[in-house]
């Protein structure tokens, strides 16, 4: 891992006595919801926008007066879809709030769950703000600019479209912050969007390119209007702290899976350009992938690497324009690949910046003792306090 590491051991400074929850829908924070939560689970994807679900108890057995019960939630109004949605986790410590804001979203979805046995409850799932940008799907074609260019035309169209259907949510970039990162990034030569939506063409980009795409929400202003600020930078670039979690104390459960049957030493993309009518050729090879911390299994695992360990992919349904373009396409590929031979899911307590792309130092696992970065978390309060769960691929 070639990041500066910044360790921060979890149970040095800290106790996690008492786990908390806020939700704050339409703006209102939903104090008497507290008594209500049976769980709530919050789940951040490197590749997808981020989501929470609430379950609380939806009968109330006196709620129009003594012994006229009603359904407190599913008959009202109060969790209704469409609506914006807060939530905060975390911890009190010593009297003070120490809650985190995990998501700022919307409510998309409520389920009643009315059962001949067991408690009623109602179930809301929120997605995270990047939902109310997916308006229509894009196709289109970018020819010598650069990766931060395109995002940030990307992104102008986009809140454009937003506009016309939300006017008080303004979709932004952090120009300073693109231009440090177009400082060092190449040209590419051409680069194509076919029907999809932006948001999730720029979810699969920003992986490609071990990229990291961010949101900043801001609190709502006067007027009810909101500033969402994107972010498309360089995932070295975002120093976090890198957590120690160690098994036995710190780290409840891990289970590591060192996997090879989709792993190949070499990726060949070639393509023949009608348009052109040339032929484009690209290869990548794992040597090419040592400077970004891919596991080796051979060096970093002890193991003796079998015949299949030799194998070639070749890539044929990419359109690309040069031998450049094709070499890194393959990169890509391989990259990808190469990324997954040793991953595992953990669970630890709740930790609440724990979230994807953060660092861990992983200890008392044998070889599988290392770095890791997460790729997906899940922090889940109910019955047995404050966990989260993550899945982490292993780096040197």
């Amino acid at each position: 891992m070639s990041d500066t590491v910044l360790p921060q051991d979890v149970f040095v400074g800290q106790d996690f006595y008492a786990p908390g929850l806020r939700v704050v829908v339409g703006g209102k924070e939903l104090r008497q919801i507290e008594t209500d939560v049976v769980s709530v689970s919050y789940t951040d994807k490197n590749n997808e926008i981020d989501s929470v679900e609430l379950t609380v108890n939806n009968w109330d057995p006196d709620g129009l007066g003594p012994g006229r019960g009603w359904w407190k939630y599913s008959d009202s109004n109060t969790l209704d879809p469409w609506q914006d949605v807060e939530i905060w986790m975390g911890y009190y410590r010593a009297g003070n709030d120490e809650l985190r804001r995990m998501m700022v979203g919307e409510l998309v979805r409520l389920t009643p769950s009315f059962t001949a046995g067991g408690p009623a409850t109602l179930t809301v799932r929120g997605l995270g703000m990047l939902n109310r940008f997916r308006t229509s799907q894009i196709s289109k074609d970018y020819f010598q600019k650069k990766d931060s260019w395109i995002f940030r035309d990307i992104v102008q169209t986009v809140a454009q479209q937003t506009r016309q259907s939300i006017a008080n949510l303004d979709l932004v970039v952090d120009d300073d912050e693109i231009g440090r990162t177009m400082a060092n990034e190449d040209e590419i030569k051409h680069l194509t969007i076919k029907q999809e939506y932006a948001i999730n063409f720029l979810f699969e980009r920003s992986r490609a390119i071990r990229y990291e795409l961010a949101v900043d929400v801001s609190q709502v202003q006067p007027g009810g209007r909101r500033t969402v600020t994107l972010h498309y930078r360089p995932a070295n670039a975002v120093k976090r702290p890198t957590y120690i979690l160690e098994w036995g104390k710190s780290l409840i459960s891990f289970q590591p899976s060192f996997a090879t049957s989709n792993q190949v030493s070499e990726v060949i993309v070639r393509c023949w350009n009608r348009e052109q009518k040339k032929k484009f050729e690209g290869t990548a090879t794992l040597a090419d992938l040592q400077a970004e911390g891919i596991i080796d299994p051979a060096a970093d695992l002890k193991t003796n690497a079998g015949p299949q360990s030799k194998r070639t992919e070749i890539v044929t349904d990419q359109v690309v324009q040069s031998d450049a373009e094709a070499a890194q396409l393959a990169k890509s590929r391989l990259r990808v690949i190469a990324q997954s031979v040793v991953s595992g899911r953990g669970r630890t307590i709740g930790l609440p910046d724990l979230r994807q792309g953060t660092k861990l130092q992983m200890k008392g696992l044998g070889r599988f003792d290392g770095n890791y970065v997460v790729e997906q978390t899940t922090h889940s309060i109910g019955d047995g306090g404050y966990t989260t769960d993550f899945t982490a691929r292993m780096e040197k």
